[in-house]
């Protein structure tokens, strides 16, 4: 005889009950047929404050990169230009491990479309940060954890243990690999990892054609170009912890991205117009070395008589060097051939401190405060030749100090079904900027932000929750948007830039929260409207010489109201059904500009996990964007399939995956098309990439994972951990078949 008993809540502890914590977590669903267990693991687990998307438990990460799985990261989107947007806004943060990480914040889908998924565990959406993050990033927070796995600093029964895996990839676009090995020795632990891969795209195609309108008739300018590109990308981190006694924790970590571009290119541009007409080829070479280097310490104290009070102190280093260096040779022997070499920089240090104690008969008052100060040196020094002949006029020499001082406190309570934060954080910051060539450009800047935040969640039932919150952020402008150097290498009729005197843009987001999950489906609904002031945003313009000119300003005002939607149906323990996606409105503005555009836009996946006979997982996914909305035009989106196999031998040690993706609109490659317009000039681009590819990987693990726990510190440098959260569900809809 066969039954079904869902058993809901069924091992939740009366003071869980109590307390009613708001975390959520779907617990691994269950089929027992006779001797034989069949699991499939939940992928999404929603707390207060963030969502987290396990990636390791997800098939489709032995085939993947980061990019990819973060289609499927409930609040998060990626449009077919492999745009990353958070809760709707293209601003935002990324951590690894709790950690900022400027590399990734800089330049995210360029690294993380080479990032092999497999060197991720999880990542967490933290769309309303509380006050203990900093205020930069109007979309929220994105974590990636990586390896190391929380701690408490309690004490705990010393064990040995250790656990690795090896990977290896190929495929038809490059091959890769990667190591992970922890070790636990008594109350020491560390764990290390690395990645590598070099992929290549030979045959992208862009086409771009520029009209100006002039009194005296239309100056048509065209370019064609044909690109190689072979991208190798290297990761790797160390983690160390140790526990001095049941009272004080210690650990310690040292992380290193890089990635070292190399593109070589030939390129047709010509001009038509009544006064003049042209044309020449262009041959060319970029190489761009850009690195990483985050390196951090933390010492953790909790008390003996309130486990669960705890001082951190944190200091952490990071660093990004990038290294850029072009050539150009032109097919008229007559132009001379130019050559830049550039190098820029940003250098932190960070220092900071966070108390947190909770208070109440049951603790279900946490009052959180801390301080941090950042001192950050962002430089620039870019050298231009011709003919190896160096141009003083085309040379930037700049540096930028950016030093950062914040107060924070943050009240987090509950009472019965109802959960209430809010919390307000002041940060200060002092600028200087300085040039060597002009030093009558330097400037001194100092102001301050006070940035609130509140949130309100009401438990409808044990399985359902609403929420409503708010909060202000701000973006401040990096070193690319900063950078006065002008780059007009590749074409001479264009010109692109940053501005120096760009200010930080103030964003203010209320959204409305809906999570409801059961042994059968998981859906997470959120309603947002989003505003920024004085947005950053790029724009163009044409000079009396007929050269377009791109760069950035505080130009814009933009209102977006979007819907997220998530949901998860788990028909049977061997089918797993996935839809993310999300809609907006967004209405932009620039009064600098005269000019104001607004649409629709969507993004989304619709994804399938089946387990077919002996064992074999199959995964299929179709994701698909619709245009996307700029000050001055628009992109066309895009359609992509994905398909794979997975089998698993030696007790699931090892595994072997199949996998391809293709384009699903017409062509071999993927086909975008950006359109830009205003009252003096209209610019189309045509873009064609070859995006086919076929891949195998092979992984192979050791060891027991469970038994090998770098413990991190409560919180550390701009982490946001629940201090003993319990699981809102502990067991949520277990089957058993009998």
């Amino acid at each position: 005889m066969k039954r079904i008993i869902f058993m809901t809540l069924a091992f939740m502890s009366a003071a869980a009950l109590q307390a009613q914590e708001q975390t959520s977590t779907l617990a691994d669903t269950l089929a027992l047929e006779g001797s034989a267990v069949v699991a499939q693991k939940t992928l999404v687990k929603m707390d207060v404050d963030k969502i987290t998307y396990k990636v390791e438990d997800d098939v489709d990460a032995k085939t993947s990169t980061v990019l990819d799985m973060l289609r499927k990261v409930p609040m998060v989107s990626v449009d077919a230009q492999d745009n990353i947007t958070v809760n709707g806004s293209s601003s935002f943060k990324i951590y690894v491990d709790g950690k900022p990480n400027p590399m990734l914040s800089a330049n995210p889908s360029q690294i993380l479309k080479v990032m092999p998924a497999t060197a991720v565990k999880h990542v967490e959406v933290i769309t309303n940060p509380g006050a203990r993050y900093d205020a930069e990033g109007v979309g929220g927070v994105l974590n990636f954890i990586t390896g190391t796995q929380q701690g408490s600093g309690s004490a705990s029964k010393p064990f040995d243990g250790q656990y690795g895996s090896v990977t290896l990839q190929g495929t038809t676009r490059g091959f890769g690999g990667g190591i992970y090995y922890g070790l636990q020795k008594g109350k020491w632990a560390f764990n290390l990892s690395g990645n590598a891969s070099n992929t290549y795209i030979n045959g992208s195609e862009v086409n771009i054609e520029r009209i100006q309108k002039a009194e005296t008739g239309d100056f048509l300018t065209s370019t064609s170009s044909l690109s190689d590109t072979r991208t190798p990308f290297y990761n790797g981190s160390f983690s160390l912890s140790y526990e001095i006694d049941s009272l004080n924790l210690v650990t310690m970590g040292v992380g290193y991205t890089g990635t070292d571009i190399f593109t070589e290119s030939h390129s047709r541009i010509g001009m038509n117009s009544p006064l003049m007409e042209f044309a020449y080829g262009v041959s060319g070479s970029m190489r761009s070395l850009m690195n990483s280097v985050n390196a951090n310490v933390d010492y953790q104290h909790t008390w003996s008589d309130n486990p669960a009070r705890s001082l951190v102190v944190s200091y952490q280093l990071s660093a990004t060097p990038t290294d850029t260096d072009m050539l150009n040779r032109f097919d008229d022997s007559l132009m001379p051939e130019q050559r830049t070499d550039g190098f820029t920089n940003s250098i932190s240090h960070t220092a900071q401190a966070d108390f947190s104690t909770p208070f109440g008969a049951n603790a279900e008052h946490v009052l959180n405060a801390g301080a941090k100060f950042t001192a950050r040196h962002n430089s620039s020094l870019q050298d231009s030749f011709v003919s190896d002949v160096l141009s003083p006029e085309s040379c930037v020499d700049y540096d930028f100090y950016n030093n950062i001082g914040a107060l924070y406190a943050e009240y987090d309570g509950k009472f019965g079904p109802v959960g209430f934060k809010a919390g307000a954080r002041y940060e200060h910051t002092w600028q200087n900027v300085t040039y060597a060539q002009d030093q009558s450009k330097d400037f001194n800047l100092s102001y301050g932000n006070l940035v609130p935040n509140a949130s309100l969640q009401y438990n409808i039932s044990m399985v359902q929750n609403i929420g409503l919150s708010y909060n202000m952020r701000i973006s401040r402008p990096g070193i690319t948007y900063l950078n006065p150097f002008v780059d007009n290498f590749t074409d001479p009729t264009m010109k692109t830039y940053g501005n120096p005197d760009l200010k930080p843009e103030t964003g203010h987001n209320i959204s409305l929260t809906y999570n409801y999950y059961s042994p059968k489906w998981i859906l997470n609904m959120t309603l947002r409207q989003g505003f920024v002031n004085d947005g950053m945003s790029s724009y163009s313009f044409y000079d009396t010489e007929h050269a377009l000119h791109t760069t950035y300003g505080n130009i814009v005002n933009s209102s977006t109201t979007g819907l997220n939607a998530f949901v998860m149906w788990i028909p049977g323990p061997k089918t797993r059904i996935l839809l993310n996606g999300s809609t907006g409105y967004t209405d932009i503005r620039s009064k600098e500009l005269d000019q104001r555009n607004s649409g629709w836009t969507y993004t989304g996946l619709l994804s399938l996990q089946q387990t077919l006979p002996w064992d074999l997982r199959l995964s299929a996914n179709v994701i698909a964007s619709g245009n996307t909305v700029t000050l001055q035009g628009w992109t066309t989106g895009l359609w992509i399939g994905t398909l794979g196999l997975t089998k698993t031998f030696l007790e699931d040690r090892l595994s072997v995956s199949l996998s391809g993706f293709t384009n699903l609109s017409e062509g071999r490659g993927m086909k975008i098309k950006s359109v830009s317009e205003t009252n003096e000039f209209v610019s189309t681009t045509d873009i064609s990439i070859p995006l086919r590819m076929i891949s195998l990987n092979l992984s192979f693990s050791f060891g027991k994972q469970d038994n090998v726990n770098v413990k991190k510190s409560r919180k550390s440098i701009e982490e946001d951990n629940q201090i003993n959260a319990k699981s809102m569900t502990e067991t949520v809809g277990t089957v058993i078949r009998m």
